[in-house]
């Protein structure tokens, strides 16, 4: 079962989502709220769904206020950031936690790429709202390659023009530092081929959360396709039931 979901920020604008919701309920249920990556749009990560649903989870999938040239929600790309994209996923999550078939106690953030390190770095400041955390091959990175934008004076990013703060936000996120502050579970899932966002970010992730594990997928790249993606959602999938006492199908 899909349900469509609207989103509004205290700015007014509006978030665009979709939930997938198990056909059995009658009793509150855990959810997984997935965000997409830079330049993407939940329509790419929705395919996962299913598998989440058919194991009793609910799974929100929804676009960034500007976070990809394809977005259903308000706003443009050149206009985000990666605080504009936390304060969108922040307002999410204070919906989903409110939604009377949602288990409030049992939420958990997942995020690929640059929603990975959205997901991070808001689960670091609601620790205690945060089930546990699932990130695909997180862009750690991005921080550091912030820094060196600006040190050249450019502003492109994957062929899009960004705004001067999108850089000068992200070149002051010390990305080890902030995630630290989360105390919960951490999976981390990051193929050994990736070339965009290279594993040992994920390493140096692992070392600094309390209670972390890294998961690496031979020859995967940066997302993954057919039988790596499978494997990623199933892995994800079970982390998620041996987080919140149910028994897995």
């Amino acid at each position: 079962m899909k349900q469509k979901m609207t989103f509004i920020k205290k700015n007014g604008m509006k978030i665009q989502g979709l939930m997938y919701l198990p056909e059995k309920r009658g009793e509150k249920l855990p959810a997984v709220i997935f965000s997409h990556g830079f330049g993407s749009n939940f329509r790419e990560l929705m395919h996962h769904g299913e598998g989440y649903a058919k194991s009793g989870i609910c799974c929100l999938f929804f676009d960034f206020c500007g976070g990809g040239l394809q977005s259903l929600s308000d706003g443009v790309m050149p206009e985000m950031t990666l605080r504009s994209e936390c304060e969108d996923l922040q307002t999410v999550l204070s919906c989903v936690k409110e939604l009377d078939y949602v288990d409030p106690e049992r939420i958990f953030l997942q995020g690929e790429s640059m929603g990975g390190l959205v997901s991070a770095l808001t689960a670091a400041k609601y620790t205690k709202d945060i089930r546990a955390l699932i990130l695909w091959y997180p862009a750690f990175c991005i921080p550091e390659d912030a820094r060196i934008r600006l040190e050249k004076g450019e502003r492109e990013v994957f062929g899009v023009t960004m705004n001067e703060a999108f850089d000068a936000e992200a070149a002051n996120i010390h990305v080890s530092k902030e995630i630290q502050a989360y105390p919960r579970p951490v999976l981390i899932i990051h193929g050994t081929a990736d070339n965009l966002v290279p594993i040992r970010y994920s390493e140096m992730a692992v070392s600094s959360y309390a209670d972390a594990k890294l998961i690496a997928i031979p020859d995967a790249g940066h997302g993954f396709d057919g039988a790596h993606s499978n494997a990623a959602r199933e892995i994800s999938v079970s982390f998620v039931l041996d987080h919140c006492g149910q028994q897995g199908r």
